[in-house]
């Protein structure tokens, strides 16, 4: 009698995983993800759209206003100032890593800041500081979700600095109008003053690391390592508050030096009227916050928009509104054609590290 053959155990094929997001929740990422991979693409037209939309509203203005002549010297000082400022800015982060004990060098700070600002122009406001947060980390050993951190609270501290100018602005003598708009930009420049000094107080309180919810956040899943090291890094900042309030101190010194860098932009182009400078203190803020928040390339467009619009509201009875918009379009224009030529400066440092920066845009890529 033959030999039986054992039976063959039949296996199912195995299924291959399904990467597609399930349930709503996935199906919000997945629309989220699509639509950040579609404005990476876009931000450039949308942003240029918006300048060519300003430049047709206002071309009979600004013909008139290219003809009239040039204050060289105002544009020298304009550049002088918004490229010490950035300096400035610079600085105020190299004191921030310093107080980390992290191995860290001026001329670092001051070549990371330039290539954060080419980058600006390539990714956002946010993709230059993730520039900048990559190549600190990748020059440290350890400690570097604390080493990319110390990007986010210079952006926190400048962000409260821009508020804080806004806000002494308007502790000065000044004849604003009384409107809506005004008094909501007001607003904002209070809350984000008063509501900044508060967190920033309470980083810098011993006590804070101490509290039982925070004395927990260590022990989350997959995040704990990364929490227990921010806790560490402001247990620091804890020991050196001299530090983070010398930032906030250079933070206030370059928004000073920025924003009468462009108070100079606007009269090195003579128009007819502009705002004084407490005027550029009180609106600048708020404009170059709608700038970032923007998502486009260094806020091109939304930056200029807002600054239109400010002069608009700021304008006494006897200017027109068209004047008004094109003077606030011109002093934007040569802004920008100011602070792209600092950044210009950037691009020799991004051309010197290209290798560095190449390896920093692909590691980007893949997170």
């Amino acid at each position: 009698m033959p030999a039986t053959l054992p039976a063959t155990e039949v296996r199912p094929m195995p299924t291959p995983p399904d990467d597609r997001p399930q349930g709503t929740g996935g199906r919000i990422a997945a629309v989220a993800r699509r639509a950040g991979q579609s404005w990476k693409w876009l931000k450039w037209p949308v942003a240029l759209g918006i300048l060519w939309w300003l430049y047709f509203k206002n071309q009979e203005h600004l013909e008139k206003l290219a003809g009239a002549p040039k204050n060289w010297g105002q544009a020298g000082i304009a550049f002088a100032l918004i490229a010490g400022a950035s300096l400035v800015t610079f600085l105020r982060w190299y004191l921030l890593v310093r107080a980390q004990d992290f191995p860290f060098r001026l001329r670092d700070a001051v070549r990371y800041g330039f290539v954060g600002l080419v980058a600006a122009y390539i990714g956002g406001t946010v993709g230059g500081d993730v520039f900048k947060a990559y190549l600190l980390a990748k020059d440290q050993s350890s400690r570097r979700s604390v080493a990319a951190a110390t990007v986010l609270l210079d952006r926190i501290l400048g962000l409260l600095a821009l508020f804080m100018v806004g806000v002494l602005a308007l502790l000065t003598p000044h004849s604003f109008p009384n409107s809506p708009e005004i008094r909501a930009n007001s607003a904002v420049l209070w809350i984000g003053t008063l509501g900044g000094l508060a967190g920033l107080t309470l980083m810098l309180i011993p006590g804070t690391t101490n509290w039982p919810i925070v004395r927990r956040l260590p022990g989350l899943p997959v995040v704990g390592h990364v929490v227990s090291e921010l806790m560490h890094g402001v247990q620091l900042y804890q020991t050196r508050p001299r530090a983070v309030i010398g930032a906030l101190g250079l933070s206030l010194i370059g928004h000073a030096g920025l924003i009468t860098g462009f108070y100079f932009c606007a009269q090195a182009v003579e128009q007819p009227w502009i705002p004084n400078l407490t005027a550029h203190f009180y609106f600048m803020p708020n404009a170059e916050l709608f700038g970032v928040l923007s998502m486009t390339p260094a806020g091109v467009g939304a930056l200029e928009w807002a600054i239109q619009k400010a002069y608009v509201l700021l304008k006494p009875e006897t200017i027109a509104v068209a004047s008004a918009e094109a003077a606030g379009f011109t002093a934007a224009i040569v802004f920008r054609v100011v602070s792209v030529a600092v950044a210009a400066i950037g691009g020799i440092y991004y051309v010197a590290s290209r290798r560095e920066i190449s390896a920093a845009m692909h590691e980007s890529a893949r997170s």
